[in-house]
């Protein structure tokens, strides 16, 4: 029983320690490399699951409109809703810049959530501000 645990916690340090190397690699490549028009906003990779057998990769993404940043207001829904669609649309570019980063065997599958922890904790301090 016990080299069974021994096992899968190996597994897990091994997809924690990839996926904190993906976090990296991604949020250098969105920031210095990925160039999309149709994208005006501060984009950060928060957090980065990995399936079980490191074929699967959830990136969970947060970001802010420039305009966004400078009135300090909140992202509609359809901002979102388009540039998650931008960046999926982007993953085989992005797998194929990781490939050149990363020595890995196989690069994961990449898809992209949206992490509103960002915009939730803004809403916590603005409520906090007012009592």
């Amino acid at each position: 029983m016990k080299l069974l645990h021994n096992k899968y916690q190996k597994h897990s340090y091994r997809s924690m320690r990839i996926a904190e190397e993906l976090k990296k690699a991604i949020s250098n490549i969105l920031q210095n490399q990925f160039r999309d028009p149709r994208i005006n906003a501060f984009i950060t990779v928060s957090m980065v699951k990995m399936s079980r057998d490191l074929s699967c990769a959830k990136i969970f993404i947060s970001y802010m409109e420039n305009s966004i940043l400078l009135k300090k207001k909140i992202v509609h829904k359809n901002i979102n809703d388009d540039i998650l669609h931008i960046l999926q649309k982007a993953s085989g570019y992005i797998r194929r810049v990781l490939c050149q980063i990363m020595q890995l065997r196989k690069i994961p599958v990449i898809i992209f959530y949206n992490d509103n922890s960002l915009i939730q904790g803004m809403k916590i301090v603005q409520l906090l501000k007012k009592i």
